[in-house]
C-alpha cells in the first residue's frame, strides 16, 4: 500500500476535491476492493485516496454504510438478472427471483470471504438498519410483489410480506451462522411458495 502522499504548497491536499466526485472515488476503490476480496479499511481507503479519514467519513458515512451501499449496488443487478431468468409469474416469479439471487451470492468468492472474515459485521451490514442495503432490498421485493401479485394472500400490507420473504432468503442464506445448518438456496424457493400460496 503506497504511503499517503505530502501535502505541499506544490502539491494541494485532496481533501479540496468536490465532494461528488471524490466519493464517487471511493466507491469505486471500495466496491474494487470488496469484489478482490479485501477487507476495506476505511483509513487505508483515505490513504490511498490522498485524503483524511475525517473527509473519506464525510464522502461515504461509515464503514458500516459504505461496506451497505457496496454490497447493494453488487446485489441489485443480480437481482434484476435473476428476475429476468424467472420463466414464469406469479409466486414462482418471486419464488424463482429470491432462489436465484440466494445461490449467486452462496457461490461469490468475494461473499463467501466478507461472510468468513466479519462474520458478525457482515449480518449487521446486510440484515439490520445500520445501511441502507435491508431497506432497498425489502423494497425492491415490495415492488416484485406488486408486479407479480396483484391480489396478495393473508391481507398483509405488501410491505410486510416482502419482509417476511427477505428474512425467508436471509434466513437460509446465513443460517451457518444463525444455527450452524448448511445454507440452502432450493429451501428459499420452496419457503416462498409456501408462504404466498
Amino acid at each position: 500500500m503506497p504511503a499517503a502522499p505530502r501535502h505541499t504548497a506544490a502539491t494541494p491536499h485532496r481533501d479540496a476535491a468536490p465532494a461528488s466526485s471524490g466519493r464517487e472515488a471511493a466507491f469505486r476503490l471500495a466496491r474494487r476492493q470488496f469484489r478482490e476480496g479485501m477487507r476495506i479499511e476505511m483509513q487505508a481507503l483515505a490513504n490511498e485516496l490522498g485524503v483524511s479519514r475525517m473527509t473519506l467519513n464525510r464522502w461515504v458515512g461509515s464503514r458500516d454504510r459504505l461496506l451497505g451501499e457496496v454490497n447493494w449496488s453488487l446485489a441489485k443487478p443480480t437481482l434484476d438478472l435473476c428476475r429476468r431468468k424467472a420463466a414464469t409469474s406469479g409466486i414462482d416469479a418471486v419464488a424463482q427471483t429470491l432462489e436465484g439471487f440466494i445461490a449467486t451470492v452462496l457461490d461469490a468468492p468475494f461473499m463467501r470471504t466478507f461472510l468468513r472474515q466479519e462474520g458478525e459485521i457482515a449480518l449487521r451490514i446486510l440484515t439490520t438498519r445500520s445501511s441502507e442495503l435491508q431497506h432497498n432490498f425489502i423494497a425492491y421485493v415490495t415492488d416484485l410483489l406488486r408486479e407479480e401479485l396483484p391480489d396478495p394472500p393473508g391481507g398483509l400490507p405488501l410491505e410486510d410480506l416482502a419482509y417476511l420473504v427477505v428474512r425467508i432468503a436471509e434466513s437460509f442464506c446465513y443460517v451457518d451462522m444463525i444455527t450452524g445448518g448448511e445454507p440452502d438456496a432450493t429451501k428459499v424457493g420452496a419457503a416462498i411458495r409456501r408462504l404466498l400460496s
